[in-house]
């Protein structure tokens, strides 16, 4: 009887044990997940400060080391190193292309698989060139985010914008428009003069 009593308080305690474990896994499960919501959190938050401060070296420290970047006009960067080059040919040098830029990221989506993620949305960019001329892209984005040890950090980024209606498309057209009006005029004060010259010859030649 002592026996089976004994049995049955060994079966109580080793089910207890293992009520705890299967608690204990399903709050470290939690723990992981809110861990890495707040990682990813921080990532983001890191990203849009330090790209709208232009701080290049904060920057590149949420990227892989062997991330790919595809950039708005097509242009593809490699690396760490790869993605220092395109900003300093854009932002810096003897004659930079882009004077300023702003972005207010919106996170449309998400979708998380263990130690790798994908989050895709709006860019909600302006460029300001160093010619004064204002492009609100208004960029998609996808980006590809992995842990690394304790982070998280961003191994593919893609921006891209409508290929049919976009700022860079407008101001070109506008350009295109306002070279055709220069060159009708010129062309209808040319064509005016070489007409003019032809009747006053015509005139003062002899009947």
């Amino acid at each position: 009887m002592q026996k089976g009593r004994k049995n049955i308080k060994i079966t109580i305690a080793i089910a207890l044990f293992l009520i705890n474990c299967a608690s204990f896994a399903q709050t470290n499960t939690a723990l992981v997940t809110v861990d890495s919501t707040e990682a990813i959190t921080r990532l983001r938050e890191g990203l849009v400060d330090s790209f709208n401060k232009g701080d290049v070296d904060r920057l590149l420290s949420h990227l892989d080391t062997n991330v790919v970047v595809i950039w708005q006009n097509g242009e593809v960067s490699r690396g760490r190193d790869g993605v220092r080059d395109y900003y300093n040919k854009m932002m810096k040098g003897d004659r930079p292309i882009v004077k300023e830029v702003n972005a207010k990221p919106e996170v449309l989506g998400r979708n998380i698989y263990g130690d790798w993620g994908v989050s895709w949305g709006k860019m909600n960019d302006d460029f300001r060139l160093t010619d004064g001329t204002d492009l609100p892209m208004n960029s998609l984005f996808t980006a590809t985010i992995a842990r690394r040890g304790d982070q998280w950090m961003v191994t593919a980024f893609h921006a891209s914008v409508n290929a049919f209606d976009n700022p860079v498309m407008r101001v070109a057209l506008k350009k295109i428009g306002r070279t055709a009006v220069w060159a009708g005029t010129a062309g209808g004060v040319v064509l005016g003069l070489i007409l003019a010259k032809l009747f006053r010859r015509k005139k003062n030649d002899p009947a």
